[in-house]
């Protein structure tokens, strides 16, 4: 590329000094024939006009001799011109640009992991700031589903128990006087006829439809008490009979109800205390009731009815932990604002020494105490990013720039 531009260079000098002779020689032959042209004047000058000079005392012009200064003054000075007019239209051949450095990236790859690197300086400015994770010991758990069962029913059916309650005793308490009424009444016709034998039929025809009436009022208690133990099984339907004041919370409104789908597997055996996410007061504990008499309308699987504080509205969804063995398993805790979420998986970032920044899958996550359990891939004393985590995700995923990339000349289009 130099040699082609010496080249060019040497071809424009060749051409500006041949315009230069040329020029040179037009000027020769002007003042040549403008040397003619006064000798031609002098001879055909008229004699009177010369008389009239020299009584003036005038001097006699003499045309080519002026001719000649003149132009012998123009030759350098149009020389001169020619040769500013060719150094300032002269315009040096571009120079080959130098490549242009490649900026040192930030992004590196060891042992088939990717380091984001970053000084102190651009830490401190993009406001990234690091947490380090302590060792825990969490409880084996098991995730199982549910949803905050609505408990209008079982009030409604309460309010049918009292009433069914009232009659049955109502029915009983008539039952117990038509039947004493018949039995004087028997006991006076058969002492001598102090009675009719009509007045007795009549006090037994009541005591009769009393013990039919009882019987009913019976039977519709009965119905109410099944309907309950069928749709709730029976420790609610014994609640609503008022055997049971350790589950009057549920019909106060101070408990809650969850019934919580087991996985199919039956691997796990339904535990008597479990734990269960309730969003801002975070975990809240559950007890066993009963076996569920009906399945979930959405997950299949063994269903158990938990009571729990009420904290959730009803039909919420909730996300039960069902402990797992006897032994606390070890491991650490990632703050919930540490993880970020890429390609549909979890991630935190991990610093490495001062200035070195590296992602990590945060797998077989759990919820617990306002972030993360993990049992693998952190160790405890490391450092996690809590803010800025995005933008290191953005700086690894921005493409290399590379030196055609950041030069802007139009030279670096060659």
């Amino acid at each position: 590329m130099e040699r082609q531009y010496a080249i060019q260079d040497e071809a424009w000098l060749k051409s500006r000094y041949r315009s230069l002779i040329v020029y040179c020689r037009l000027l020769s032959k002007f003042q040549v024939d403008l040397s003619k042209r006064s000798v031609a004047f002098a001879h055909h000058w008229p004699s009177s006009l010369a008389r009239q000079m020299v009584l003036r005392k005038e001097p006699t012009p003499v045309m080519s001799t002026l001719g000649r200064r003149l132009l012998l003054a123009l030759v350098p000075t149009g020389a001169a011109a020619l040769v500013a007019w060719g150094w300032l239209s002269y315009q040096p051949a571009p120079s080959v640009a130098a490549p242009a450095p490649t900026p040192a990236s930030r992004v590196s790859n060891e042992n088939g992991l990717t380091i984001v690197t970053l000084d102190e300086a651009t830490q401190k400015r993009s406001g990234i700031t690091t947490e380090t994770l302590s060792a825990t010991k969490r409880q084996l758990e098991q995730t199982a589903y549910g949803s905050v069962l609505d408990l209008q029913p079982l009030i409604d059916l309460q309010t049918h128990y009292r009433a069914a309650a009232a009659d049955e005793a109502g029915a009983r308490a008539a039952l117990d006087a038509s039947s004493q009424e018949a039995e004087r009444n028997r006991v006076l016709f058969q002492d001598h006829m102090n009675i009719s034998q009509k007045a007795l039929q009549a006090a037994q025809a009541a005591w009769s439809a009393d013990q039919a009436k009882l019987q009913s009022a019976e039977a519709n208690l009965e119905g109410v008490r099944a309907s309950a133990q069928q749709q709730f099984g029976p420790p609610l339907a014994a609640l609503i009979a008022g055997k049971d004041t350790v589950l009057a919370g549920l019909l106060d409104g101070e408990d809650m109800m969850l019934r919580i789908v087991l996985p199919i597997d039956g691997s796990t055996a339904a535990p008597v205390q479990i734990t269960f996410e309730s969003g801002a007061r975070g975990r809240i504990a559950a007890r066993l009731v009963s076996p569920s008499p009906q399945s979930d309308p959405v997950a299949e699987g063994p269903t158990f009815l938990y009571r729990a504080p009420a904290s959730l509205p009803v039909g919420s969804k909730v996300i039960a932990f069902l402990p797992m063995g006897q032994q606390p398993a070890p491991g650490v805790v990632v703050p919930r604002p540490a993880v970020l979420w890429f390609g549909g998986q979890p991630w935190a970032y991990v610093q490495q020494g001062k200035d070195r920044f590296v992602r990590r899958l945060v797998d077989d996550q759990s919820p617990y105490d306002g972030g993360y359990f993990v049992d693998s891939g952190f160790e405890a004393g490391e450092r996690v990013v809590t803010r800025g985590a995005q933008l290191l995700l953005s700086e690894e995923q921005r493409p290399p720039v590379t030196a055609v990339a950041a030069c802007k000349d139009p030279e670096c289009d060659d």
